[in-house]
């Protein structure tokens, strides 16, 4: 949907409503005028039919750093207000500022920081209700600054994957030039000297005078054919509950996708921990968590726990009834739960499976290099074998006769 914002201007906004007419009155509340309400179902047709905006989303390190930040002005006695206004004139154009500024105003208006944080685009969406509850417990500034170190621990883990990939990337952007040069170029050359003898070529030099020929004969059909299937993959996905369950149970065989999910349950258990301690009742805790989960199917299993919390089932069933977690992490929570200690044992569980799916991530990610330099090295010894091969056996062929 678009907005007009009392500044006069348009801001692009994505919001859970059940009517227009409601979500019309939510923004006109925050001082916000609308313009045009938008239902999207998140079929492939609306993704399409969105508009193309730059990405105003704040980095979430930003985030952490503004929740920080806010959090220690609140403990050396300012109000949200006072806080808001020295962090937004900081000099430069620093996120955080920007972020000050903008919420600044609903503030002025009387909402609360949880509220301001909720009508704010690209925000994490567990971290209004967070804030929400530390508002409700009085204790706003510890649970920004719980917020401000989880999200800074997240933002670090992000950074440390992608740092580490980073050069595998660049190698795989170099093998995959050089082979796009090598056949459409270099191949060719070879191709009159192999005219009339293509049977009686080895099979690694005939599947390279195929490949050269697809690249420079077939390139857009291959490509139109290739993003056709990833348009029926993503449709299926989507829409095909059966074809989620099956693509997830073949990915979860992977390693590293292991460990991806096995991170992405720490970070919904430190969620969840932050809740808890924030005095949030289980099962609404729980509700919460569901949208801090990195995939559908994680999401819906929290889902079905928060409804057994609410059939009277212990926390610890509940998430045992997930799956995904282990059972040594479920166990703690269930002592934390008998001992009265929930939020703390949960939070303690979460840092202890971070730090051992840490720590196997970083083993398997020093793999990737030594596999990327493999790869390179396979695909040189290919392409330049199936060219020696086939050339020597033009010579032995010549030879003979």
């Amino acid at each position: 949907m678009r907005a007009l914002t009392a500044d006069g201007e348009t801001r692009i906004l994505i919001r859970e409503a059940k009517d227009a007419e409601g979500l019309a009155l939510v923004l006109i509340g925050e001082n916000l005028t609308p313009l045009r309400i938008t239902e999207q179902d998140g079929s492939l047709g609306d993704l399409l039919s969105r508009p193309v905006t730059l990405n105003r989303r704040m980095p979430l390190r930003d985030v952490a750093l503004f929740c920080e930040q806010i959090g220690a002005m609140l403990a050396s006695g300012l109000t949200v207000e006072q806080a808001l206004r020295v962090v937004s004139r900081q000099a430069g154009k620093r996120p955080s500022a920007r972020f000050a500024r903008s919420l600044l105003p609903r503030i002025q208006a009387g909402a609360p920081l949880s509220d301001a944080l909720g009508a704010e685009p690209g925000m994490p969406q567990y971290l209004p209700p967070m804030i929400r509850a530390a508002e409700s417990g009085g204790d706003l500034a510890d649970g920004l600054e719980a917020a401000g170190r989880h999200l800074q621990r997240q933002a670090g883990t992000r950074a440390e994957i992608g740092n580490a990939l980073t050069y595998p990337a660049i190698v795989l952007a170099t093998v995959l030039l050089a082979l796009v040069v090598v056949l459409t170029v270099v191949i060719p050359g070879f191709e009159p000297i192999f005219a009339g003898e293509e049977h009686r070529l080895p099979g690694m030099t005939r599947f390279v005078l195929w490949l050269s020929d697809v690249v420079l004969n077939h390139a857009l059909a291959a490509l139109l054919w290739s993003l056709g299937l990833v348009a029926a993959g993503f449709v299926l996905y989507r829409r095909s509950p059966w074809f989620d369950t099956w693509f997830g149970a073949a990915a979860r065989r992977l390693p590293p996708v292991r460990l991806m999910e096995r991170l992405n349950v720490s970070r919904m258990l430190g969620v969840l921990g932050m809740l808890f301690q924030s005095g949030v009742e289980a099962s609404e805790a729980v509700l919460l968590t569901a949208q801090a989960a990195g995939s559908r199917r994680l999401r819906i299993a929290l889902e079905g726990a928060s409804r057994q919390l609410r059939e009277g089932s212990t926390i610890g069933e509940a998430l045992e009834s997930i799956g995904a977690i282990p059972d040594e992490t479920c166990a703690l929570i269930e002592v934390g739960e008998h001992t009265g200690a929930l939020g703390a044992a949960t939070l303690r569980a979460a840092q202890l499976l971070e730090r051992d799916a840490s720590e196997q991530l970083e083993r398997t990610l020093a793999l990737v290099n030594p596999l990327a330099i493999a790869f390179l090295g396979i695909v040189v010894g290919l392409v330049v074998g199936g060219v020696m091969l086939g050339i020597l056996s033009i010579n032995q062929l010549a030879l003979r006769s």
